[in-house]
């Protein structure tokens, strides 16, 4: 980008911010300060949407105005029609991991974009194929890359286990680029 676009982005991902930044963008980092809860009854394939909306309600609320682009988001895995979070420990992680192995699930990436009063939310989707691997090979990578910050326990730039996907693999990083890129080209 010629004039880099500034963005305020709600988020402590560091792939996000990465994405963003490799993109041309002028990032400026700001933590949404929520609870990621939702009701219980929402659809799994919306949760990640509904979160990135309370991330930009609490980063607009803090920033009180919005000239420059706000970005939220939030990603989730869902795996034989369960929402696979975060692992709390490495025990959990293997075990994430160790279900998926040899199967695909799919990761929902939910996005909230503010600028100038108007805002809008969306979520894309991309299907993951795990290849199989051995215990000792899903132990040696959740001892190697501590994957407890992230959904699935696994992050796509480094987990080997990846046979395939059927999508953005940006979206499965952690923010679907392309539809990022698209909706500031037609911000009005």
């Amino acid at each position: 980008m010629k004039n880099a676009t500034k963005i305020v982005l709600g988020s402590q991902s560091p792939r996000r911010l990465e994405i963003l930044a490799d993109a041309g963008f002028d990032v400026q980092v700001i933590k949404p300060e929520i609870a990621e809860r939702y009701p219980f009854d929402l659809h799994h394939y919306k949760v990640a949407e509904y979160i990135s909306k309370l991330k930009i309600f609490d980063v607009y609320s803090y920033l009180g105005e919005d000239p420059e682009f706000i970005l939220c988001a939030d990603t989730i895995v869902i795996f034989e029609n369960k929402l696979l979070g975060k692992p709390r420990n490495p025990e959990q992680a293997f075990k994430f991991l160790k279900s998926m192995n040899g199967k695909a699930h799919d990761v929902v990436t939910g996005v909230s974009m503010r600028k100038n009063k108007k805002q809008i939310s969306f979520s894309e989707q991309a299907r993951v194929q795990f290849k199989e691997l051995s215990d000792e090979e899903i132990r040696n990578y959740v001892e190697k890359y501590n994957p407890m910050d992230k959904a699935g326990a696994y992050n796509i730039q480094e987990y080997i286990g990846v046979s395939g996907i059927e999508g953005e693999f940006y979206n499965v990083m952690g923010l679907p680029l392309k539809r990022v890129l698209h909706e500031i080209k037609q911000w009005k």
